[in-house]
């Protein structure tokens, strides 16, 4: 992720309390938390249709519990789908159809509407 460099604290504290806001927006209106957005979010960028657990882990930083459980989560809202590489066995593959696809276009898009 791209790291910002703010010129205050108070501009920080501000866009904390934005982000925040948003967040407990999302939660109410779509269910979905920070981690589920984010990892939405990564998918709705890349251009495949098929990415590692550990791809999100990297780009998302987030701890191996959050991840599990944010994948679980966003499975049984039929946004992604998981599977055990057929290469590899410890590698868990993230991926998407074109209906799932087209269901997170939608979600990020509305989103962004908000900015």
């Amino acid at each position: 992720m791209n790291e910002q460099n703010f010129k205050s604290l108070n501009e920080l504290i501000a866009t904390y309390q934005q982000g925040r806001k948003f967040f407990k927006t999302t939660k109410k209106n779509y269910k979905l938390n920070y981690e589920e957005v984010l990892i939405l979010n990564y998918l709705y960028n890349c251009k495949e249709n098929e990415v590692t657990a550990k791809e999100i882990a990297q780009y998302s930083e987030l701890k191996p519990y959050y991840l599990t459980k944010a994948l679980q989560k966003l499975i049984k809202m039929d946004f992604l789908n998981k599977k055990r590489s057929n290469i590899d066995e410890r590698t868990v593959v993230v991926y998407i159809n074109q209906a799932q696809r087209d269901k997170i276009n939608e979600l990020i898009e509305n989103l962004q509407e908000q900015f």
